[in-house]
């Protein structure tokens, strides 16, 4: 039986792609930590969002920060995220119909406690603070 060797380039090659690879295929098992990194960024702000929402401008802050967590939620939390992202944009206009969205708050509520949880469990982090 004959085995055929690779030229020392075409394996030189080879083996730079195989090690080019392996950070990559590393990172990609482990979503929980860009979305971890985030949920850790937006802690202050999630904190103190009581106070940021009377601001209009710290509300748009807010969204912000919320968005990029909710960009890098997994599935079983970004639906939450979503939910909540949506309720605090409604505070980054002037005026906004307190009343009404007191109303509103408890549909929000069983999200805000699902992505405590998560952060928690998943990140480490205490939302709920």
């Amino acid at each position: 039986m004959r085995t055929r060797t690779l030229p020392r380039r075409t394996s030189v090659t080879a083996a730079t792609l195989l090690l080019a690879a392996l950070p990559l295929t590393g990172c990609s098992g482990d979503g929980a930590g860009s979305y971890c990194a985030a949920v850790t960024s937006a802690q202050a702000q999630w904190n103190h969002a009581g106070a940021t929402l009377a601001d209009p401008a710290a509300a748009a802050r807010l969204v912000a920060a919320v968005r990029t967590v909710e960009a890098n939620a997994p599935s079983e939390v970004r639906g939450d995220w979503t939910s909540l992202r949506s309720l605090f944009e409604k505070f980054t206009v002037p005026r906004t119909d307190l009343a009404a969205l007191t109303r509103q708050m408890r549909s929000y509520e069983t999200s805000a406690k699902r992505v405590e949880t998560h952060a928690r469990e998943t990140c480490g982090v205490d939302l709920g603070r």
